[in-house]
């Protein structure tokens, strides 16, 4: 897998996670910054046992190491057809560093060998930097619709998919 050049650390390696505390401690820290939104994000409310359950129901964690030290994570899933991935965390530290970028061309991967053809998340509409950073992976936005969170509010969100014929 390329990488970007760091000038201080290298991505080892991205693998199936299943340690559900390392994955919310890197999800909550990437997340922190929308404790003061209007709409703060239901990544802050979610556990490490809500994260054994996902487990337990088939969602699949990758996670990005660097020097030993889970730096990122995705959560994936097949649905209808398609690998949809959410929670995408980077601990802060750790962002704009292709991390992130790697932990999507890894899911891409996934989807080919499986024969699944299209990858999708979902963006809160109001997350213009993420919007472009996908763009720039190679996804458009397909469906643009009014979601209600888990905490109950109520936002714009874009689905954004890429077919396999741009993997």
């Amino acid at each position: 897998m390329q990488t970007n050049q760091w000038d201080f650390n290298q991505l080892k390696s991205i693998e199936t996670v299943t340690n559900s505390k390392q994955i919310i401690d890197v999800i909550h820290a990437a997340y922190k910054r929308y404790e003061t939104d209007p709409m703060p994000s239901s990544a802050l409310l979610e556990t490490s046992t809500m994260i054994d359950e996902n487990i337990k129901d088939g969602i699949v964690i990758l996670g990005a190491y660097v020097n030993e030290q889970l730096v990122g994570v995705v959560k994936v899933t097949n649905q209808n057809n398609c690998l949809y991935f959410s929670r995408l965390a980077v601990l802060p530290t750790y962002q704009k560093k292709g991390i992130a970028s790697s932990l999507v061309a890894a899911i891409e991967k996934v989807a080919a060998e499986k024969n699944i053809h299209v990858v999708q998340c979902k963006v809160r509409k109001t997350e213009t930097n993420n919007i472009r950073f996908y763009q720039k992976l190679g996804y458009s936005i397909t469906k643009e619709e009014l979601t209600t969170s888990p905490t109950g509010f109520v936002m714009a969100t874009v689905t954004m998919e890429k077919c396999s014929s741009r993997f």
